[in-house]
Parts: C-alpha cells; structure tokens; sequence
C-alpha cells in the first residue's frame, strides 16, 4: 500500500512539473499585444452612481474582486459614477481554462470591455496587479493600439518593476507545491494569511473581506486561474516594459503603504520618477491594501486628484 501511495505521488508530481514546463506563448508585448487575437469575454462589475457624472473605473489586485473597494464607495459614489470591474478569472467574472492571464492579456480585455460599455474620459484606478495592467492599458493608448478612452490614472501599490515575488506567490509559483498549497489548505486559512501579508495593523482586517475571499475561492476554476495568473505574473520582457513607463503622458495620481512588503515603497518613487505628469502620497502605518486599511484617507486623495487639473 506504502509503495503504491509513493509511487501515485511521484506520477503526480512528475505530471504537474511536465504541465509547469509545457510550452506557452512568450509573455511579452510582441506576443500578447501585437500578434494578439484574444475574444472579449463578459466580464462582471458592480456600478454605482450617476451615469452622466465623471466614471472611475476599478481594476483590483490579485486574488482580489470588485468586493475590495466597497470602502471607497460612501464618498465616491454621491460625485461619480463607478465601476468595479472583476479581471478575467476572479470573483464574479468568467475563468475559462486556457493561458490568457498575463497583464498583456488582462488589459486587452478591459480595453474591449470600454470599447462595449462606451466609456469615455474615465480615470483608471488599477492597484498591484491591477496597476500593471492600467499600466499596459496607457502604454496601449500612448501607442494608439487603443482608443482614447483613458483621461486620468491612479495606481495603488502597483505591480510595476522587476523584483522577487512576495514569499505567498512564490510559495504558490512552486511546482507540486503550489498546487497542492492552494487545493488541500483551507480556503478560509488561505485568505486570513493573505489579509495579514497584506495589512499592517492585523486589528484593522475586515472580517466579511476574510469570508469573501474564501467563498470565492470556492468557485469552480477559481484555484486554476489563482495559480495560472501567478505563472504569468511577471511579464518574460519586464526590463524592457519598465523602460517604457516614461511614455505615459496621463496625469496620474500615485497611491501607496509605507509598509507594504508585496511591493516596497521604493517602487512608488522609481513610477514617480518614470511617469512625469504624476504625483505621490505615502499614507503611514498602511500595508499593501490601503483601500482596506485606511479607505478614507484614499478616498480623500482621489476626491482631490479628481478635482485637480
């Protein structure tokens, strides 16, 4: 019996590693953008608001859906008009079995998704993997690959230059590891530790947020497009993508925790450096959620960027 179970765990291990090395299309903008032929899908929002005011559009992080800014929504919503959009594969939105999940492949999506809605002149709030994609969504409107629809930008702890994954991702990268990490541990555990890697003050972790993201956990495909998004996290031409940060012309607001340890704050001031029409505030004592953890200040800081020229 002994042997058996050993020998039906290296047939599995050995199986995973061989899908983890198959070969895939290179992630890179040639690849995913300009030899491109990605479907829409129909992606799920939550909307709130006066349609005939100024829209915001809300692009979340990993592992995150339209629930995580419900926060910002008591002082956003009486001014604007709203949209918190779920990426493709999270929360509410479609997670097809294929390998479609890059920041390249995310941002065509959204830009089909303004195309559909007819949104125009909105400001793109996109926060760590979502701030990677609102970034290739303006290096897409900077190139003309796209219309103009985007007026504005706002990045919160945005996924942004190279560096090494935070330990949870990595752990998750893992293969045979990461698969069965996310498909054996409980999903209520796995979002508690991901809500304390993400907060400073532990106290401040909003229960309902923690049951949330375990029930969406529970989604059927939920844990494959978890693990197939972490695989294409990091773009194969990151050097080369960051460089062209100082195409964007958009006025952006730059958002981020001091504390944050997914993605350090001296990230925040190389985007400051890299994108010249932009401006930064650090909040203290805030993590890499601050949406969550402190949404009045970042409610307070998009009210005043909306209102500036």
């Amino acid at each position: 019996m002994k042997k058996n179970y050993r020998r039906n765990l290296f047939l599995l291990a050995s199986l995973l590693l061989f899908i983890g090395c198959s070969q895939k299309t290179p992630i890179t903008w040639e690849k995913r953008i300009l030899d491109s032929n990605i479907k829409p899908i129909s992606l799920y929002y939550d909307e709130y608001g006066d349609k005939s005011k100024k829209t915001i559009v809300f692009l979340h992080g990993f592992g995150e859906n339209h629930h995580t800014w419900r926060f910002l929504v008591p002082k956003l919503a009486t001014k604007y008009h709203l949209i918190m959009l779920d990426l493709k594969g999270f929360g509410d939105s479609p997670k097809p079995k294929n390998k479609a999940y890059s920041v390249y492949d995310q941002a065509l999506l959204v830009s089909q998704f303004l195309e559909k809605e007819k949104l125009k002149n909105i400001t793109l709030v996109g926060r760590s993997f979502g701030g990677g994609v609102a970034l290739i969504m303006a290096l897409l409107q900077e190139n003309k690959l796209i219309d103009k629809n985007i007026e504005k930008l706002i990045l919160i702890d945005s996924m942004s230059y190279s560096q090494k994954l935070p330990s949870m991702m990595e752990t998750l990268n893992t293969p045979f590891i990461g698969y069965l990490g996310i498909h054996f541990l409980d999903n209520e555990k796995i979002a508690r530790e991901g809500y304390r890697f993400a907060f400073y003050n532990d106290s401040l972790i909003p229960e309902e947020s923690v049951q949330a993201t375990a029930a969406y956990l529970t989604f059927p495909r939920a844990k494959y497009t978890y693990l197939e998004t972490v695989h294409q996290l990091v773009p194969d031409d990151i050097l080369t993508l960051e460089k062209r940060y100082k195409e964007i012309t958009l006025p952006t607001l730059i958002l981020w925790g001091k504390e944050d340890i997914s993605i350090s704050v001296n990230k925040a001031y190389r985007l400051r450096r890299a994108l010249k029409n932009s401006r930064l505030k650090i909040f203290p004592k805030v993590g890499h959620m601050p949406q969550e953890e402190n949404p009045n200040a970042v409610s307070d800081e998009i009210l005043k960027f909306m209102n500036s020229n």
